[in-house]
């Protein structure tokens, strides 16, 4: 494809018209960073950029494929587009990188780089040359096309309910319904639906394990989570932090998820608490209607950002006017919701599958948070810089559904907006255990190759016991047994999971700064978006003014501080905040 360049992010030498799709067009560049002479960190420095552009092109071309085809995965050309990048282009770019990164790491002058401004760079570029393997480009390229058949089973994925044809998305607002039949006859609708694809997820998934095992292997570690720790720049924590994480949410989130479900139990008046009674209201009321439309959706989460900061506003009006937002959702649409940025524009892009339920508008303002931390750092030429951490990345999002709580009256009035509130703080009660049930499933997994499926459902068993919450799956043990498959993080973006945790920690800290000062903690979290890559994840977190500690007594803290509003509540008050 030609690319759309934007007229405040001036090209270096990447020409516009270039085809990035061949590698004919693409190879020249790689040749060009290869033979350019580099006598000391001058030159160095003036090639970084010239490096970071190609990435950033790259990247860019991939990006477009990807939500090309992610937003309708049942179009078999937009499928051989994207397939055809990760298949033809994305292999040769994987070797052609690592020469180039290898040359960074032994040119003359690369000592002399200031380390306050490369530090980071060189500690990445230094961990991606150890772990480079030649004989792992395939296999990597093999992954790629597994994640995209995950994508494409789950997104044909439909059912029947009062005659019409519905995603899984939009039969899940009929789990809202007062009426308890209703939600039963949804909920087995699905299962039943996702249950006729177990087996095709498990051979996929099967592969997956066997795939990842031989990268890891071939990498001369001792198995894929040694691996994945590596490959996504986990430095500043390990496998026993995330163990630690897991006992602390079992001794202290799981009692206070178990206590909202039999708070829900006694409130609906049930004598067992069934999979399709965890979404209903336990008042009895109607779902909460906060839009009608996806333009609704729009023009209300962009008042509530035009309230945080003004920049905010006019972020999001241009994603609105430059039609970087695909909202709604319909058949042959990926599950799910995710941000992404087109590069070399330096500009975000939202997907999501909105369907008119509150959990829309908190996925609007979770993506919105990241679309911001991409504006923030829209100045930082250095692509590396441009990409934050995960765990910090998730504060952005998180931290912006928290921050958008007391303005949520761009939905709702009096009763509404304090349920809604209260809803987000049940859900982040009850989002822990199930974080840690999927990052100690994965740890299991991948130091674990060789188990059969029969082991696999007695672990995924054994965890829901441990973490699991109240519900009776009473003839629906198979439902139980393959809830992980739902979660698309273990097959496409394996082991990114417990950094949602950890980030939650962190936003839960912003939050509460927020309720102090209002106006500070924002402008203490822009600060820190601003950032993107280019310092140490503690760093980070100090600038947004939080702590990275996921300790038992920080996690303590912080679910006390959810529990206390949950229980004030009760009223018809959202927190309120003060501000300057």
């Amino acid at each position: 494809m030609a690319f759309i360049v934007s007229p405040d992010v001036p090209l270096r030498r990447i020409n516009p018209g270039v085809d990035f799709g061949r590698w004919e067009a693409v190879e020249p560049h790689f040749a060009e960073l290869n033979r350019r002479p580099l006598h000391g960190a001058p030159d160095l420095e003036d090639w970084l950029l010239d490096l970071s552009e190609l990435h950033s092109a790259l990247e860019e071309e991939r990006n477009v494929r990807e939500v090309e085809m992610t937003c309708q995965t049942d179009d078999p050309l937009r499928e051989r587009r994207y397939l055809a990048f990760i298949e033809d282009i994305l292999p040769k770019a994987r070797v052609a990188f690592y020469e180039l990164d290898r040359r960074l790491l032994t040119s003359p002058g690369v000592a002399d780089l200031p380390s306050q401004r490369y530090g980071m760079l060189l500690r990445r570029v230094r961990n991606r040359v150890q772990l480079f393997r030649e004989e792992n480009v395939p296999l990597h390229t093999l992954d790629e096309t597994l994640r995209q058949q995950y994508q494409k089973i789950t997104g044909c994925m439909t059912v029947r309910l009062d005659g019409q044809e519905l995603t899984l998305e939009q039969a899940a607002r009929w789990l809202e319904w007062p009426d308890r039949g209703r939600r039963q006859e949804a909920w087995e609708a699905t299962w039943e639906r996702r249950l006729r694809d177990r087996e095709v997820l498990e051979d996929l998934f099967d592969e997956m394990i066997r795939l990842r095992d031989r990268i890891a292997r071939n990498a001369d570690l001792p198995d894929y989570r040694a691996y994945a720790f590596r490959d996504l720049e986990r430095f500043d924590y390990g496998p026993d932090d995330c163990l630690r994480f897991h006992a602390a949410v079992e001794r202290v989130g799981v009692p206070a998820a178990r206590a909202l479900h039999s708070e829900r139990q006694a409130s609906l008046g049930v004598d067992r608490l069934r999979p399709w009674d965890t979404n209903v209201d336990p008042r009895g009321r109607p779902p909460l209607q906060p839009f009608s439309t996806a333009d609704d959706l729009m023009e209300r989460c962009g008042r509530i950002f035009r309230r945080i900061s003004g920049e905010f506003g006019a972020q999001f009006e241009r994603m609105r006017r430059e039609g970087l937002l695909d909202l709604a959702s319909r058949k042959g649409k990926a599950p799910g919701g995710y941000m992404t940025v087109f590069e070399l524009r330096r500009l975000p892009f939202i997907f999501m599958n909105a369907v008119g339920v509150h959990r829309d508008v908190e996925t609007l303002l979770h993506e919105g948070g990241h679309a911001f931390h991409a504006f923030a750092t829209r100045g930082e030429p250095l692509h590396a810089y441009r990409n934050p951490p995960i765990e910090f990345a998730e504060v952005a999002s998180m931290g912006m559904e928290l921050l958008g709580l007391p303005l949520l009256d761009e939905f709702y009035g009096g009763a509404d907006r304090e349920r809604a509130a209260r809803e987000h703080f049940e859900g982040i009660t009850a989002f822990f255990p199930w974080m840690a049930t999927i990052d100690a499933f994965q740890h299991w997994l991948y130091t674990n190759p060789g188990h059969d499926r029969a082991a696999r459902r007695a672990v995924w068993l054994d965890l829901r016991g441990r973490f699991g919450g109240l519900e009776d799956y009473a003839g629906h043990e198979d439902a139980l047994a393959s809830l992980w498959q739902r979660q698309l993080h273990p097959f496409t973006v394996p082991f990114y999971y417990v950094e949602y945790g950890i980030a939650q920690l962190g936003a839960l800290q912003v939050w509460r700064n927020s309720v102090r000062d209002f106006a500070a903690a924002v402008a203490a979290y822009r600060a820190a978006l601003s950032l993107g890559g280019s310092r140490p994840l503690p760093e980070l977190f100090a600038a947004a003014g939080a702590r990275l500690d996921f300790s038992d007594a920080t996690f303590a803290q912080a679910l006390a501080a959810v529990q206390e509003q949950i229980a004030g509540l009760r009223g018809d008050e959202c927190p309120r905040v003060r501000r300057r």
